[in-house]
């Protein structure tokens, strides 16, 4: 990653467990239709919400990550999340990278199905009323009611393929095609470490 951080960046947080082709369509899609000058892919260390279970090692979902953003100049892999003390929560994640990058404009990415259970973020009250949420569609249309009360509520219904890690991890594991799924450049690293998810 750059040391010279941009002025606004959107943070996409997830397990990557792995990473696969719409970590890559939605971060470009976004630097291609809004004010965002770059996108921090933000690995997960340990969930907040018990989805442990799972989760491969945080070294092997990193190094993936970054062999796939290694082709996107404006997207970045940020290891923030393996710094600060587990789980991870969103509060602190965004306040030890404003901490770091003072003079960046930071927003969320969510998808619409995680509406429902943001009130149970930590410390969601105060993260509402300082972080800007970019929300992209997945499944139904979004309505402004299904929006919290309150924050700075950015909607784009924009549909992504319905694609999961959980359905990767799955068809690796049985050891199907996953090549419409994965980008190239995990498939080279999965294919040079083969135990990960079989």
């Amino acid at each position: 990653m750059t040391t010279a951080a941009p002025h606004h960046v959107a943070l996409l947080g997830g397990s990557f467990n792995p990473p696969h082709i719409c970590h890559v369509l939605l971060s470009l899609y976004l630097l291609e239709t809004m004010d965002v000058d770059a996108v921090w892919w933000l690995p997960v260390h340990r969930h907040a919400f018990a989805k442990d279970s799972t989760l491969a090692p945080f070294p092997a979902r990193h190094a993936m990550a970054e062999a796939v953003a290694a082709n996107y100049p404006r997207i970045a892999v940020n290891d923030i999340e393996h710094r600060l003390s587990p789980p991870s929560y969103t509060f602190d994640t965004v306040a030890a990278l404003r901490a770091e990058h003072p003079d960046t404009d930071f927003s969320w990415l969510i998808g619409s199905d995680i509406l429902p259970e943001l009130h149970r973020w930590h410390r969601w009250t105060e993260l509402r009323a300082t972080l800007r949420f970019i929300v992209i569609g997945r499944g139904e249309p979004i309505d402004d009611a299904d929006l919290p009360r309150g924050g700075d509520f950015v909607v784009r219904d924009f549909h992504l393929p319905d694609v999961s890690s959980t359905q990767v991890r799955q068809a690796l594991a049985a050891g199907d095609d996953v090549t419409a799924l994965v980008p190239r450049a995990a498939l080279d690293w999965l294919a040079a470490h083969p135990g990960l998810y079989r």
